[in-house]
């Protein structure tokens, strides 16, 4: 699973054991999602 940092904003994989940006250090780290398209219906 991938997360995204707050401070530098890149993406970063699942590191074991620890919760910490690998490129700045951050440990504010949000779980991406993918991009799911909603269909809307207009009757």
């Amino acid at each position: 699973m991938a997360y995204i940092c707050m401070h530098c904003s890149k993406e970063t994989k699942t590191i074991e054991g620890f919760v910490r940006c690998v490129y700045c250090g951050g440990r504010i780290l949000l779980k991406s999602r993918p991009n799911l398209q909603k269909e809307i219906t207009t009757d």
